[in-house]
């Protein structure tokens, strides 16, 4: 029997079903093209000039916004001649005192808050899910007690401070489209976006640091004795957990100090995490059984196999 056929016998690498690998993939794709849907939308309409605090994120800049000020900036005439936007409009103090504003820019800023309502479903799915295979799958031998509990405090802390930094999230869009509607006669304080922002944040990236165990005691709880250690996979999965760590204890002492700029490097590695994990889940089953026997089986894909027999000879 050769090794194809012993590892196209193995049964799933967690549970059952195949699916609890997938779905992990699907979600952390789903919400990279959310965020990069939404990135590429805004940045349209905004660049990084006239962004307060030194932060180059048109999004991350309006939810940390803090004063009255630094929303009138962002949506400026700045760059408004070279992106052709309209400026045919005033922001008004209620002390005294407008400034022009690009209605175009406000109305970019609005859709991206509306399509964001969408993507934290998502990722709260997402983190629902780190928190669901971390309960039921973080295992090892070696460590058996330690990691099961370990992986059932790390689920349960994923869970929760995924939840309520999605509906902190919830509350700041809030914020922020009524700041945006409140443009034309600013009075009063700044609605809280800011508070919400990081309040989100600092729980996001808890999360993400306590879902790391699954990924470092990678292959978790493994139904098969016979399934062949993969040292490309668990290489991987390794560099996801300590991603995931070190993002997440980096991002929240940022946002306990207050610090925007390092809170922006957070949440840029924050997509490094979810791209490693996404690869991380999506090639567990192929590498499995080893790196040819993961090559032998992408060459079986159809949109593959052109290649594979392209120049294998008729005897082969």
């Amino acid at each position: 029997m050769s090794s194809i056929d012993t590892e196209e016998k193995l049964p799933p690498l967690w549970g059952k079903s195949y699916w609890w690998t997938r779905t992990g993939a699907l979600l952390g794709l789903a919400s990279l093209i959310t965020g990069l849907v939404m990135a590429s939308l805004l940045g349209v309409h905004l660049g990084p000039c006239g962004l307060p605090h030194q932060i180059t994120n048109p999004t991350l800049a309006v939810e940390v916004a803090g004063e009255w000020d630094d929303i009138v900036a962002m949506v400026g005439p700045c760059e408004a001649v070279h992106c052709h936007q309209s400026k045919d409009e005033n922001a008004c103090f209620a002390d005294g005192g407008c400034k022009t504003i690009c209605p175009d820019k406000v109305a970019a800023l609005s859709f991206e808050q509306y399509l964001d309502f969408g993507f934290i479903i998502v990722y709260w799915l997402f983190f629902l899910y780190l928190g669901v295979v971390n309960w039921r799958f973080c295992y090892s031998t070696r460590f058996p007690v330690f990691t099961q509990v370990l992986g059932k405090v790390a689920g349960a802390v994923t869970v929760v401070a995924g939840s309520i930094g999605a509906h902190a999230d919830w509350r700041e869009n809030q914020s922020i489209l009524q700041a945006l509607s409140e443009l034309h006669l600013m009075a009063g304080p700044v609605p809280l976006m800011r508070d919400f922002a990081f309040t989100k944040w600092r729980l996001l990236f808890l999360a993400i640091a306590a879902a790391s165990p699954i990924f470092l005691f990678w292959s978790g709880k493994s139904n098969s004795a016979d399934a062949r250690p993969s040292a490309f996979s668990h290489v991987l999965s390794w560099i996801t957990a300590l991603l995931a760590f070190s993002t997440g204890w980096t991002g929240f002492l940022a946002c306990v100090f207050g610090d925007d700029h390092r809170l922006e490097v957070g949440t840029q590695r924050l997509n490094l995490v979810i791209l490693s994990a996404m690869l991380t889940l999506a090639t567990a089953q192929y590498w499995r059984g080893g790196t040819l026997v993961a090559l032998d089986k992408l060459a079986k894909l159809p949109v593959l196999s052109f290649f594979a027999t392209l120049f294998s000879s008729e005897k082969d």
